[in-house]
């Protein structure tokens, strides 16, 4: 009943700000909510995630923006991982009802003159076991009579995660979180560990012709801290001995991506291919495809359907079972996790939106208020194909996810 009120404010938020009139050269408001559902029978798990964003402009040259989103999350999850060789012990993997409510907000303000761009911005979030604050900023120039365009992007964030109070213990030792009661409070039960993150953007966009773009993407992250699940434990014994899931403190990640679009003039249609791969130093590698089309079935209204396929290797610590011996099984060293998006893992996801633009004349405006509006709905569907990871030498049932959305904007 507390998320179901808690849901129904951020929504109330969401309205006034649609709801309020601009004073500067103009405003523009949007509202989305997504949902993240997997239909499992025994871990089903739900996440509702309304936004709510506001952009206004006091000058031609300055922007002004803020936003806020939540993630409410119910469900259910296994909170102990264990592999095949303990599939004659199923009652070691325990499972726990999940409900959380997680808040962000976020405020920044960008110059634009007529060939460059600069923005800054810093956010907050906070849930029951966990903090979040980012800065982000940003520039971007267009050359070559706008038909190139550079954008750089770094972001920062010093986060706080909650746990039991024994860091000082050896990590054979240390139990999961059982529950976030006490976190960031003065209880001696719990203590708070650090994270940070930095993250770098570097985007090269193209114009080669009036109907062939491309975009290239190199992205890198830095994260040090407590990087695994406070709540997770995984079975290291073969007498069933569990610890809290041990991942390395620290993690560089390097990615590339590359897009083409294509605009099909015979068939009034847009066409779009990419691939991004990507590599850390856990040793993960992962490489993605993705082919869409778009095209105008009306004036106002416009179809998009797109699909992608995934695919990546395992950490080199990952294990589906840490109690036998190599090299199928067994021990990776210092390290052990219960992750399984550490784990070998492939998946295809398939889906189409659907986006419509209504723009009002000049001598009226639409409700007497907007300049434009601009609605849509999207479906996605997603299925992952693990390749050895189990729960007691059970093969996962949660590895279908349906993500349906809606949206709405207006400029006034």
């Amino acid at each position: 009943m507390q998320l179901r009120r808690l849901a129904c404010s951020s929504w109330a938020l969401a309205l006034l700000l649609v709801s309020a009139r601009g004073e500067g050269q103009g405003a523009e408001v949007e509202l989305r909510t997504q949902v993240f559902h997997e239909p499992s029978a025994v871990s089903h798990m739900t996440v509702l995630n309304p936004e709510a964003s506001i952009v206004a402009a006091p000058t031609s040259a300055i922007k002004v923006f803020g936003g806020y989103e939540a993630d409410i999350v119910s469900g259910a999850s296994e909170v102990v991982k264990a592999g095949p060789l303990l599939e004659d012990q199923p009652d070691v993997v325990s499972r726990a009802s999940v409900t959380d409510f997680r808040q962000v907000g976020s405020l920044g303000v960008s110059l634009e003159r007529e060939h460059a761009r600069l923005s800054a911005s810093y956010s907050h979030g906070r849930e029951n076991d966990y903090r979040s604050n980012a800065i982000s900023i940003s520039a971007g120039t267009d050359l070559l009579q706008r038909n190139t365009d550079l954008e750089l992007a770094y972001s920062h964030g010093f986060d706080q995660v909650c746990s039991l109070a024994q860091s000082t213990l050896s990590p054979t030792l240390r139990r999961g979180l059982g529950s976030s009661d006490g976190c960031f409070t003065a209880s001696e039960r719990v203590e708070s560990l650090d994270v940070r993150l930095d993250n770098f953007r570097l985007a090269w966009t193209q114009a080669w012709t009036p109907v062939l773009t491309s975009q290239l993407v190199l992205s890198g992250a830095l994260q040090h801290g407590f990087l695994g699940n406070p709540y997770r434990e995984v079975v290291i014994g073969p007498s069933g001995q569990t610890a809290q899931e041990n991942h390395p403190r620290d993690r560089r990640r390097a990615a590339a991506a590359f897009q083409l679009k294509y605009y099909a003039r015979a068939l009034k249609t847009a066409f779009g291919t990419g691939v991004r791969g990507y590599r850390d130093s856990w040793e993960l590698a992962s490489v993605s495809f993705e082919l869409s089309a778009e095209r105008y079935l009306f004036p106002w209204l416009r179809l998009l359907v797109h699909g992608r396929a995934y695919m990546q290797s395992g950490a080199s610590f990952w294990s589906d079972d840490y109690t036998g011996g190599e090299p199928a099984y067994g021990p990776r060293g210092r390290y052990w996790s219960g992750d399984r998006e550490l784990s070998p893992l492939k998946t295809l996801l398939a889906g189409a939106r659907l986006s419509s633009t209504w723009r009002s004349s000049d001598s009226t405006r639409l409700a007497l208020v907007f300049r434009s509006l601009s609605a849509g709905a999207s479906l996605d569907l997603m299925q992952t194909f693990l390749d050895d990871f189990t729960w007691a030498g059970s093969a996962p049932d949660d590895t279908f996810v349906m993500l349906p959305a809606l949206n709405a904007s207006g400029t006034f």
